[in-house]
């Protein structure tokens, strides 16, 4: 059996142009502090939230992006550098081992348990509702 104490976050080397680079997974404290430091990144998450601004999205990109990198590779003063710097190529390259780190699964399947977690699953996760359908089962005498 696993003790907890002994989780050690995995690691990916990945290939840029500079070198090997090692990437870590984010937690949970990381993505958080991601979702409330760029708030268009935010909507992408949230059921119900503001419409997306696509301007401010692509506006605030570049940094959010060099920011996952940078906190990935345990580097996060490197982020100013990345934003500038670093190969369309490179990012993209890092963002998927990022995103296969932190959601192992893939992010559809972490969606729908997120949102079965806070309750936003629609008829299933309603107290009193049937899953199959949207009225409440009958009553049981």
């Amino acid at each position: 059996m696993v003790s907890l104490i002994d989780i050690v976050p995995q690691t990916k080397t990945v290939q840029i142009t500079a070198g090997d680079l090692e990437l870590r997974g984010l937690g949970l404290r990381h993505v958080a502090d991601l979702l409330v430091r760029f708030p268009e990144l935010r909507k992408l998450f949230v059921q119900g939230a503001p419409e997306l601004d696509v301007e401010a999205l692509i506006e605030t990109a570049p940094e959010a992006v060099a920011v996952i990198i940078a906190e990935a590779a345990q580097q996060p003063e490197a982020a100013p550098q990345i934003a500038e710097a670093m190969a369309l190529d490179d990012m993209v390259n890092c963002l998927l081992a990022v995103r296969d780190l932190t959601m192992p699964n893939g992010t559809a399947p972490f969606m729908e348990r997120l949102r079965k977690l806070i309750g936003a699953g629609g008829a299933a996760d309603q107290p009193g509702r049937d899953q199959d359908t949207s009225s409440p089962p009958p009553p049981s005498n």
